[in-house]
């Protein structure tokens, strides 16, 4: 309750309010606040550091100045309270002034939205451009043929997958996955989908039958994870593609209480189990921004023909 008062504090100023809708319409330096606010650089900077501090903001370097930004990952309590004070504080006389004046400064500028977010453009919303969308691009250009998810939990991916798909064979050996995975796939009316309960290290599945095999961030939880890829690889046919996609080696101890039975693995590793393979390729990916900051391990590779 605590924290919840002092975030109604921090919104009861007018001119904090007047700043953050101001952002939430495009990043501003404290010249350009000072100019849509009529304010004075001493007040905008004092009201800044508060928001900042609060969690509310964030800045980017510009040059000799800094861009100010409202957070899109604000806390729960300061969501909460900005998306209560926000509607009623939206025509208020002294924001919809500040909110012409804002146009009147893109007009003497004269720049663009993609102008004026050049530099830092990952960190903006741009409408359409979301990591699920490009997602489904990049797998809309590839044929997947015959594919095996193995580890696919509930089936949160079938949906991603199953357009670059002939038919999607997804396998968990949990019967409470399994039975969440089937609901979904009935829910949606997925024909090209199945699943199958059975353990990675023993598929019940035909060998040199299938196009894909995929473990996405699965393989860590396998209990013999050089006998699994040795199974997908018995199911793949000749030149079929086999995708890993898990955790690079790592030393977070804590990492079973996500069930993981391995702390990652290393190329070296997941190239010697996949040895005979064609154009096998093995690399880390960025890190997560959250910590402890596990780092992705992706190989692809071809069974030999």
């Amino acid at each position: 309750m605590e924290h919840i008062t002092d975030h109604l504090r921090l919104l009861g100023d007018e001119n904090r309010l007047r700043i953050l809708h101001a952002l939430a319409q495009e990043p501003l330096t404290v010249a350009e606040l000072q100019e849509v606010l009529n304010l004075s650089q001493s007040s905008v900077s004092s009201h800044l550091g508060k928001l900042k501090r609060s969690g509310y903001l964030h800045d980017l370097a510009e040059g000799s100045a800094h861009r100010y930004r409202l957070r899109d990952d604000l806390a729960t309590e300061a969501a909460a309270c900005w998306q209560a004070v926000r509607p009623l504080s939206l025509e208020h006389a002294a924001v919809r002034e500040d909110r012409l004046r804002l146009e009147a400064l893109r007009s003497q500028r004269g720049s663009s939205w993609v102008e004026r977010v050049a530099g830092h453009l990952h960190r903006e919303y741009a409408p359409g451009r979301t990591w699920e969308a490009l997602g489904h691009s990049f797998l809309a250009a590839l044929d997947l043929g015959d594919c095996v998810d193995i580890g696919a939990g509930d089936g949160a991916m079938i949906e991603l997958l199953l357009g670059s798909c002939t038919s999607l064979t997804c396998v968990d050996p949990s019967p409470a996955m399994v039975s969440a995975g089937n609901q979904r796939i009935q829910e949606h009316g997925w024909a090209g989908a199945s699943y199958c309960t059975a353990l990675a290290e023993d598929l019940p599945l035909k060998s040199k039958h299938y196009d894909s095999v995929l473990f996405l961030q699965s393989l860590q939880y396998m209990q013999n994870p050089q006998k699994a890829l040795k199974q997908a690889l018995r199911i793949l046919k000749p030149g079929g593609l086999l995708l890993c996609l898990t955790l690079e080696a790592h030393r977070f101890s804590d990492s079973d209480r996500y069930g993981h039975r391995h702390q990652g693995f290393t190329c070296q590793q997941l190239r010697s189990w996949t040895s005979g393979c064609q154009f096998q390729r093995c690399f880390a990916l960025a890190a997560e921004n959250r910590p402890p900051r596990f780092t992705p391990l992706l190989l692809t590779a071809r069974k030999d023909s």
